[in-house]
């Protein structure tokens, strides 16, 4: 547990939790479950990074960030809201991972050409997406973890999960605007030119979309209205999402290369394995009462904050027995990794797409606001019950 959460999502973490698979499965555990459970959140998360990884290519970036620019008038404060809105609705389609992949080169381009200021942005960008991501069911591969584990309908996870989600974002997104209110008062403006920094880049032409973003924004709007519609038909929505996806960027111009997350998907089955194969304890005596699930939240955030969401959430779904204890590990996992830099995957992927201009680690601020966040969560997650 130790080396993945060092090393989470890497090939060195993934080795580490294959040798400790291989030895279980040699001493007669099964992989058939594991793989059942995960093959389905690395066959949307593929499908989400790919999609966001070409909506950045094709220069969608400068022109959200344009509009924005241009919507917020000078404003940060309202820039600030509509970079949540956005944010929140982007990991609703494509993901928490997805969303920071696509919104951090948006901020950059805010800074780089408009002069936003891109701490109090960034931050809202790493907590929306985190807590809103409980909302819905393709908004964390976690919870296709944890439908899968216990067979809960995509609609029954959005009915009791989408209010918690908007809650909890609702709240850390406040938050951080309110320590963050001194820089989100000044207005901004076209940045100032700096001899130390490279030259932005040029400014994305006006009018018509180029080829490439009219391709990038179809394969998007499939994506999403396959995501969307599916629950309704009784059908999971990643796979239309995913099929979506590919028939889309099959038929484009320019064919991009796929991004498969094959060394998250085999840390997390191998994870399965071995948590299964050492035995499941009991959980079911905690029901669904607001302690009980106050209890398995407050777990699962704090290891999630302290060892990193992917290693113990691959451990906690194997121990979840329950759909209500699942609602509760599903909001530790995501609003409580909150708390510490390394909590979570997608601030870690947020961090090293900023680079150089990621603010520096806001634990005194985070950890109490993902304190509040879970608990404001599980209290509205057990009201839906």
């Amino acid at each position: 547990m130790i080396a993945l959460a060092a090393r989470p999502g890497t090939g060195l973490g993934a080795a580490v939790a294959l040798c400790a698979a291989g030895v279980d499965v040699a001493l007669g555990a099964s992989v058939g479950s594991a793989i059942h459970v995960v093959a389905p959140m690395v066959v949307f998360l593929a499908a989400a990074l790919t999609l966001a990884a070409t909506l950045e290519r094709a220069g969608l970036g400068e022109r959200v960030a344009a509009a924005l620019a241009a919507r917020a008038g000078g404003s940060s404060f309202a820039l600030y809201a509509y970079v949540c809105i956005v944010c929140a609705a982007l990991t609703a389609t494509v993901s928490l991972d997805g969303a920071v992949v696509l919104m951090v080169p948006v901020l950059l381009a805010l800074k780089r050409r408009h002069g936003a200021p891109f701490s109090p942005l960034f931050l809202g960008v790493v907590v929306v997406a985190n807590a809103s991501s409980i909302a819905v069911p393709q908004g964390n591969p976690t919870n296709l973890l944890i439908i899968a584990r216990l067979g809960i309908s995509p609609t029954a996870f959005l009915v009791h999960m989408a209010g918690p989600g908007l809650i909890a974002a609702a709240l850390c997104a406040g938050c951080v605007a309110v320590s963050e209110r001194r820089r989100l008062a000044m207005r901004y403006g076209p940045a100032p030119s700096c001899a130390r920094d490279p030259a932005p880049p040029p400014a994305p032409p006006r009018g018509r979309l180029s080829a490439a973003e009219r391709d990038a924004v179809l394969a998007f709007l499939a994506a999403a209205l396959a995501g969307w519609v599916a629950p309704l038909l009784g059908v999971a929505p990643w796979w239309p999402f995913s099929a979506a996806v590919a028939l889309a960027l099959i038929a484009a111009h320019k064919r991009p290369a796929a991004i498969v997350p094959w060394q998250i998907g085999v840390q997390i089955a191998a994870t399965l394995v071995v948590v299964q194969a050492l035995g499941v304890p009991d959980l079911g005596r905690l029901g669904s009462t607001l302690p009980g699930l106050l209890l398995v939240a407050a777990t699962a955030g704090v290891a999630a904050a302290l060892l990193n969401n992917l290693p113990v959430g691959a451990s906690a779904v194997a121990l979840i027995t329950a759909a209500p204890l699942g609602y509760a590990a599903s909001i530790g996992l995501a609003v409580g990794s909150l708390a510490t830099p390394q909590g979570s995957v997608a601030t870690l992927l947020a961090s090293e797409l900023a680079g150089t201009d990621a603010p520096s680690p806001r634990t005194r601020l985070l950890a109490p606001l993902a304190a509040a966040a879970v608990l404001a969560a599980t209290l509205a997650a057990w009201l839906m019950l």
